[in-house]
């Protein structure tokens, strides 16, 4: 806004700038441990939770945030192409993207689908997993973690994570 004044001739300066921002320290994100991802493998496993195998396998083998898993819809999943669309409205930063579908073991096209009651399935499957706190995005993390240190392409991560560049990867 002041910039635009000072152009418009109608301050001859912008307080604004004198503004010194803060440096963004990242915090450490740990990741889930591979016993901990086994939990939650075998939680999804009982048969009254069998209607969360497509959401735990976006989670955590996709990079898929909560929030856009919730959002999904049965047309953005391309079974025959192994791919989900996080179309610009269901995402974080509002830019849509394509992520590849890696289902558990032995999910079948018509387990492909978000229950209707997302939110609260995914708190009670944590629980019956064993986690009674739960870092938001943890799944998230976990992912890019394994991902970067087992195929160490950080574009490639980056495209499926949506960053605009590599920078967050690598901090």
């Amino acid at each position: 806004v002041f910039a635009h004044g000072m152009r418009q001739e109608w301050c001859e300066a912008n307080p604004v700038a004198r503004i010194e921002v803060p440096r963004v320290v990242e915090k450490r994100i740990v990741p889930l441990q591979v016993h901990e991802v086994k939990r939650l493998c075998a939680a999804v496993a009982a048969p009254e939770f069998q209607d969360m195998r497509f959401s735990l396998s976006l989670l955590l083998y996709s990079g898929v945030r909560p929030a856009e898993v919730a959002r999904l819809r049965p047309e953005d999943v391309f079974w025959n192409e192994r791919q989900v669309m996080i179309r610009p409205h269901a995402s974080k930063t509002g830019g849509g993207r394509m992520v590849k579908l890696r289902p558990l073991v032995g999910m079948q096209r018509e387990d492909c689908y978000v229950p209707v009651n997302w939110q609260r399935r995914w708190r009670q499957l944590r629980r019956l997993a064993g986690f009674s706190r739960w870092v938001p995005d943890v799944c998230r993390h976990t992912f890019a973690t394994y991902h970067a240190a087992y195929y160490r392409n950080m574009s490639e991560l980056q495209l499926e994570m949506g960053h605009r560049d590599t920078g967050l990867l690598r901090s």
